[in-house]
């Protein structure tokens, strides 16, 4: 054997080894771990199916690329390549096994890269089997709503397969027959040889049929989210793109067959011709078309337009859930109430928490109460209501102190392995409860350190490297006891699938055992990858500590629908349909239903062979906590906005937060709307934990409804909109300014601040209670900016026209109660003095702009007079 094939398969070894060893080293990991949690006959079927479909996308693939490079080399007469020997320069005949060869590994290669660029076909196979229909048709093409749920995207995949396999195999086929002579340019034109031209006119043919095919499921993806109205169906679409997908499905196979009649007649001229016709047709019908039909349609049809609209309605309120679920009703409340009606004010938002509305200030607060020495530590913060048969409820914020992981990735001195993978780093720290509700407001009350006498919290919230634990201590009863390192093979395997050279060392032993993958978000999208699933949240039931995520299905193919944006991604499909639970010291974990329970979820489910437990099975206990999701409920505070105003067409506006850097330039992407958490008894129901969003009206100057979300007792997630009358109260932005300008709010803060300090205000929160909207703002102080934390030192409450300030919001109501409170306009006054700060500020910006600073100092003495600012050179108290 020559070195240079020596060489050869030394390297193809290598490559091998690297490749394939670390695939291997991760499968066994992964079975390892499957096993250790019961899960090994499921763990099996599903790699058994993905590996089995991923292997037949790779053998269509090469047996589709293996005609083509093989009808090219049975083309091949002979290939010479030059060979210089001494001074002569000769032509040697390539070896017509050599060829054979290379035709062979190059349809394996694309076979392969066709695989592995398509791996989410098994998926889409899977959910496709298990859908269930959801009983809802559309009218357009009549189709059933998880037709385009579940059908949909795998018949679009199955076409882009289609078409870049026909696509590659004449970019692939026409360089091979142009490097073998077969196709040549003379003359200023293609020459090509018999079998080069009957190949290519059947490729050609084959293009039409791949075209014909994505032409007719234009058609669906058009009506399923496709449209040009966000993913509603416009009267473009159904008076053009509709038709004209039909017209060049059509006019595709004609060209289809046009091509096959080519290879018997040689009329290079019409074939091209045929194509060119195809190429200018699509462009027209698929652009153009719609653009002209638009502009020059004039009035339009008012029936097929109010049609078009009630679909949308019914559609995109029916994607998101709120179609049944929602309860629209006109709330009692009235702009002004009776003085003796305040006091009830203080009492009814008692359950409102300072640590809602600035849950960042409450780490900061655990960590100066709490110092820890030994690590840096993120808090995970839940806030629920607790309370036992015969209590009242009592808001309380329960944090669980982790590692912060990034924070010592960032370092210059990085732990030392040993105490990051099985030392105190690599566990969570005591959790603590802390008393969240307004009673609580001036500083951090304690209601107790929880006894972990079931043994140290394992399985964490947040990111977290695998950890080591040693033979000595014993499993927790009812979870996984870990994976056991045991001889020199296995220890390998692990170390390269986690990628931690560590195991193989003195570092640990043979008895020990490996945690792996025990953050809750990576465990359950290694156990549950068909469901999407929001941020852990911790629980106390019996004593023991849960991590409780909710489950969404997602999709964007939601027939008729608009879209709206959720967790980076545009959808117009959102259900929360399970409960993940993990017990944080076991790891023992479950998947349970939503109550509504899905059938389409639960088929699904199965599918994955993770039938999750029926909703009866959660227990009063964790049914008490499961809430309203957090996810869900900001998707369907946008849809409520767009599809529940005024019917001509004035949508409504939600407050939304400020994007995150990496958003796009409008932030759409990542803003969430404004939503707050408070313990309430809204219009006759008990008290509960309900989440609140204002929406404005479409001016943007008065609260037009809120909407307001919790869970029932069985776990049924319960949304209701509280209309508002029209103009009578003011935004939550137009009360903040209130707040800002007020003399009483203006002298506590920096009374509370002192001359060291620092001061920061919350959001602020419309709360509907007494008969009325009352709008709360929390202060938050510190009299050394540089040592301590921020903390609650006071409220602000804004109420039937009245202002109140005091150290916390019973403290804030007593004041409006009194009579204590500042002065004010009616509500219907401050939304035309907002009305009138607008217009004054326009005039401001429109004398900047032309240079006019006569009219620049009019305006601005207009907007000081609006805002009630003080005039230049007077004191602030």
């Amino acid at each position: 054997m020559s070195r240079r094939r020596v060489a050869g398969y030394a390297v193809a070894s290598v490559f091998v080894v690297l490749f394939g060893g670390r695939f291997l080293a991760i499968r066994y990991t992964e079975a390892a771990w499957f096993a250790d949690l019961g899960l090994a006959r499921e763990y099996w079927a599903r790699l058994l199916h993905d590996l089995g479909w991923q292997t037949a996308v790779a053998a269509i693939a090469t047996l589709w690329y293996a005609l083509h490079t093989f009808g090219v080399y049975r083309s091949i007469g002979a290939v010479h390549l030059p060979r210089r020997v001494g001074d002569l320069e000769i032509a040697e005949a390539v070896p017509r096994r050599t060829l054979r060869w290379i035709a062979i590994g190059l349809a394996l290669l694309l076979g392969i890269v066709t695989a592995v660029t398509f791996a989410d076909v098994p998926d889409l196979i899977t959910l496709a089997r298990h859908a269930t229909p959801l009983d809802l048709r559309e009218p357009v093409l009549g189709r059933d709503a998880s037709f385009y749920l579940a059908t949909l995207p795998l018949l679009e995949t199955l076409h882009l397969i289609a078409l870049a396999l026909v696509l590659f195999g004449i970019f692939v086929s026409a360089a091979l027959y142009a490097l073998t002579g077969s196709i040549t340019w003379s003359t200023r034109r293609p020459r090509m040889t018999p079998h080069a031209r009957t190949h290519m006119i059947v490729l050609a043919v084959c293009l039409a049929l791949v075209l014909a095919w994505g032409f007719q499921l234009d058609a669906f993806g058009i009506v399923g989210g496709g449209g040009s109205a966000g993913g509603a169906l416009s009267p473009a679409d159904r008076a053009v793109r509709l038709p004209a997908s039909a017209a060049l499905a059509a006019l595709s196979l004609v060209v289809a067959a046009g091509s096959g009649v080519a290879l018997r007649y040689r009329r290079p001229g019409a074939l091209l011709a045929a194509w060119g016709t195809l190429a200018l047709v699509t462009v027209l019908a698929r652009y153009a078309a719609p653009y002209l039909w638009e502009a020059w349609r004039g009035r339009p049809d008012t029936e097929v337009t109010l049609a078009l609209a009630q679909y949308d309605d019914r559609f995109s309120r029916a994607g998101l859930g709120v179609l049944d679920a929602v309860g629209d009703e006109r709330l009692d409340a009235r702009a002004t109430v009776p003085d003796d009606s305040l006091s009830a004010i203080g009492r009814e938002i008692a359950g409102a928490s300072p640590w809602a509305a600035e849950p960042a200030l409450l780490e900061a607060a655990l960590n100066a109460a709490l110092p820890d020495t030994e690590r840096t530590r993120t808090w995970t913060v839940t806030l629920d209501v607790y309370g036992g048969p015969g209590t009242a409820p009592k808001l309380v914020a329960l944090a669980v102190p982790e590692t912060d992981a990034l924070g010592f990735e960032r370092a210059a001195r990085r732990p030392d392995w040993t105490a990051s993978h099985r030392g105190p780093l690599s566990w969570a720290g005591e959790p603590v409860a802390v008393a969240a509700d307004a009673d609580a407001a001036t500083g951090l009350s304690f209601l107790t350190r929880l006894d972990r006498a079931a043994g140290r919290i394992r399985y964490l919230a947040r990111a977290a490297d695998p950890a080591i634990v040693g033979p000595d201590e014993p499993a927790p009863p009812g979870g996984p006891s870990g994976l056991r390192l045991g001889g020199i093979l296995r220890r390998l395997m692990f170390a390269w699938a986690l990628q931690s050279p560590p195991l193989l060392d003195r570092r640990t032993s043979v008895g020990d055992r490996l945690l792996v993958w025990r953050d809750v978000p990576r465990r359950l999208d290694r156990l549950y990858p068909f469901a999407s699933f929001d941020a852990p949240r911790a629980i106390l039931i019996e004593g023991r500590l849960l991590w409780v995520a909710d489950g969404y299905l997602a999709s964007a193919r939601f027939p008729l629908a608009e879209h709206v944006p959720w967790n980076g991604d545009a959808v117009n499909f959102l259900r929360a349909a399970y409960v993940a639970t993990v017990d944080a010291v076991s790891g023992r974990t479950r998947l349970y239903s939503r109550p509504p329970d899905l059938a389409f979820a639960t088929a699904l489910a199965a599918g994955y062979g993770a039938a999750p437990l029926p909703s009866d099975s959660l227990g009063p206990e964790l049914e008490a906590h499961l809430g309203y999701p957090g996810q869900l409920f900001d998707a369907q505070v946008e849809m409520l906005a767009r599809h529940r105003g005024n019917p001509v067409g004035a949508r409504w506006a939600v407050s939304r937060e400020a994007p995150d850097e990496a958003a796009g330039a409008d932030g759409s992407a990542t803003a969430r709307p404004v939503a707050a958490q408070a313990l309430l008894a809204l219009a006759g129901a008990p008290p509960a934990l309900w989440r609140l969003a204002a929406l404005s009206d479409a001016a943007g100057t008065a609260l037009a409804a809120i909407a307001a979300g919790t869970a029932r007792p069985d776990g049924t997630p319960w949304l209701r909109l509280l209309r508002l009358n029209a103009a009578a109260f003011p935004t939550e932005a137009a009360a903040a300014a209130r707040f800002a300008s007020a003399p009483a709010v203006v002298a506590s803060v920096a009374g509370a601040a002192g001359p060291d300090g620092a001061v920061r205000r919350s959001a602020v929160m419309a709360l509907p209670v007494a008969g009325t909207v009352a709008y709360l703002q929390f202060l938050f102080a510190t009299q050394r900016r540089a040592q301590d934390p921020l903390m609650p030192r006071g409220a602000a409450l804004l109420a039937s026209g009245k202002l109140g300030v005091g150290d916390g919001v019973r403290g804030a109501a007593d004041a409006l109660a009194a009579g204590r409170g500042t002065p004010a306009s009616s509500f219907a006054g401050a939304a035309a003095s907002l009305t009138e700060a607008r217009s004054a500020f326009a005039a401001l910006d429109s004398a900047s702009r032309h240079g006019d600073w006569a009219a620049f100092a009019r305006a601005y003495e207009s907007l000081r007079r609006i805002l009630g600012s003080p005039q230049a050179g007077a004191r602030r108290p």
